[in-house]
């Protein structure tokens, strides 16, 4: 027996902890030895690939639990502007993309929010007065428009304002050009989609960006028309009849915002047609996905109490009490697995309440997932392990939020993604990004889940950390994650929920694995940022090497 890959000189961490084995062997798609370099090198054949771990853990590739990973691809092939760490970069960066945008509409986003509180049509009117623009920000639930877009929209002072929505107006009136939730959708309905290959081009790009971080595998967040995109299921297809599309996949089929409660039996019979029909392309759509409510960014968040700035306002949800308890309950019973997004802490407390009435209807179902997590009550964070719901966290957004303070206040931004009271609560936990809402990079995600501070952005000093107001230490309180627990979820955490297979680093697994550059198990907590991906492993084939 020769393998077709060894990797050596590493130590193995198999998805739950880390082992004493220092080398991998492969043959075709299956791991088929684990233990020390002698051992594993008694496979190598004149035709072995070696690969030379340099101390790096070998462990198994990153699953994102949450990811977009069409829409992020198809905007890094437009105008992406995730790396400005300037208004004025911003800016030049949409310059360049008008300049080498021939169509008629001009899109792109991922600016920050940091950077343009309230950004305006005046800053797009000056670069592009003639031509519609639209940019989403990094978040995807608001547009910055110019006026030319507004103007095709219909957009004007007399608007009315839309339901779970709003129209930003300047100090005489007029529309500002920043729109949050359903109010993009007003101009969002204009977009023309991307086409089926623009959309294909969009997958295979993410998938090759993936692997460069390590990531084999991830869950489509949405498959279905969302504000102006096009559902992108026909670009999974397509790659999987050509074969192209090397890493597993899986997708939420997509519960669009104000479904009503007559709607709901008619939506589970449509979504079990397209589960079948999808499972016989070998593509995976046994979860949907709901947006409860909003993002407290924007305060659409529902929450408990009120939003500081507003008397007695706590946002709303997107779809009424009656509704939610319904598509739960009857999706539960179809087999399907709920991936739901919610951001306050009320819509955490109606969705665990519809989730224990559809146990007790239905008796014990799929495995339920819920996304963000952001404010949780911690009697709610204690009731995810007994419900069975996975606790599916973007570790990365648990790093203090000076914005996100102004908007509900210090003590409840302290309070949020309780990862520790879920796990010591019985709760599994799974990992994603999110991305291209926040970066896709797991070792940063890892590191803030660890620490709970975010490391700076490339070239500039982490800025100091205020005395009491950030969570750095490991003890329950502040609900840190260690190395293992954090690096377990967003691999075979996220592997077993979304891909429905153990993601682990042992014989008959297959071979999906990441090398990093250097054994994060050897540093202080503070120094995980500094972990790279050296090479990433799909199905035996080495995709990527740095």
């Amino acid at each position: 027996m020769t393998a077709d890959l060894v990797i050596v000189n590493g130590r193995v961490f198999d998805g739950t902890i880390r082992t004493e084995s220092t080398a991998v062997a492969v043959i075709g798609d299956r791991i088929v030895r684990v233990g020390s370099d002698a051992r594993v090198l008694e496979l190598a054949g004149d035709t072995t690939r070696v690969v030379d771990a340099s101390g790096g853990i070998i462990h198994p590739g990153f699953v994102d639990a949450h990811a977009h990973a069409v829409f992020a691809g198809v905007e890094r092939l437009s105008i992406d502007l995730t790396s400005a760490q300037s208004v004025e970069e911003t800016l030049a960066l949409i310059r360049v993309g008008v300049e080498s945008t021939a169509t008629e509409w001009i899109t792109g986003g991922g600016w920050s929010h940091e950077l343009f509180p309230m950004p305006t049509r005046h800053q797009l009117d000056e670069i592009v007065p003639d031509r519609p623009v639209a940019l989403s920000d990094a978040g995807h639930h608001t547009l910055w428009v110019n006026s030319k877009a507004l103007q095709l929209a219909g957009i004007t002072r007399d608007t009315p304002q839309p339901h779970n929505g709003h129209i930003f107006l300047d100090d005489a009136g007029d529309p500002l050009g920043y729109l949050n939730e359903s109010a993009a959708e007003l101009v969002g309905r204009l977009i023309p989609p991307a086409t089926d290959d623009e959309i294909y081009a969009g997958l295979l790009n993410a998938q090759e960006y993936l692997w460069t971080l390590g990531v084999t595998g991830w869950h489509e967040a949405i498959l279905g028309e969302y504000n102006g995109k096009a559902d992108c299921t026909p670009g999974y297809l397509r790659a999987l009849a050509e074969g192209t599309l090397k890493s597993e996949a899986s997708g939420a089929l997509w519960i669009a915002p104000g479904l009503h409660r007559d709607d709901v039996s008619a939506l589970v019979d449509r979504f079990v047609e397209l589960r079948a029909r999808n499972a016989d392309a070998g593509f995976s759509t046994s979860t949907v996905k709901a947006m409860i409510d909003g993002v407290p960014h924007g305060e659409t968040a529902a929450l408990l109490e009120p939003y500081c700035n507003h008397d007695g306002f706590t946002g709303e949800m997107h779809f009424d009490e009656e509704t939610i308890f319904a598509f739960v309950s009857e999706m539960d019973a179809a087999g399907f697995a709920l991936h739901l997004h919610i951001m306050g802490d009320r819509g955490i407390r109606v969705a665990l309440d519809a989730i224990e009435a559809a146990r007790a209807a239905n008796g014990a179902g799929p495995r339920h997932h819920i996304a963000h997590l952001s404010m949780v009550q911690p009697d709610d964070a204690k009731r995810f392990g007994p419900l069975g719901i996975t606790a599916n966290i973007q570790g990365l957004w648990a790093a203090p939020d000076p914005f996100l303070e102004t908007m509900i206040g210090p003590e409840r931004v302290l309070e949020g993604y309780p990862f520790r009271t879920m796990l010591e609560g019985g709760a599994e936990l799974a990992m994603g990004s999110d991305w291209p809402v926040s970066p896709a990079d797991p070792w940063l995600a890892i590191h803030v889940t660890v620490n709970r501070w975010a490391p700076p952005p490339p070239g500039l000093a982490l800025p100091p950390i205020p005395e009491g107001s950030v969570p750095q230490t490991l003890d329950a309180e502040h609900q840190s994650l260690t190395l293992a627990q954090a690096l377990g979820a967003y691999t075979s955490g996220s592997s077993a929920l979304v891909l429905g297979r153990p993601g682990r680093v042992r014989i008959g697994e297959r071979a999906d694995l990441a090398v990093a550059t250097a054994d994060p198990f050897e540093f202080a907590p503070e120094q995980i940022m500094s972990v790279r991906t050296a090479v990433t492993v799909v199905a035996g084939e080495v995709v990527f090497q740095a």
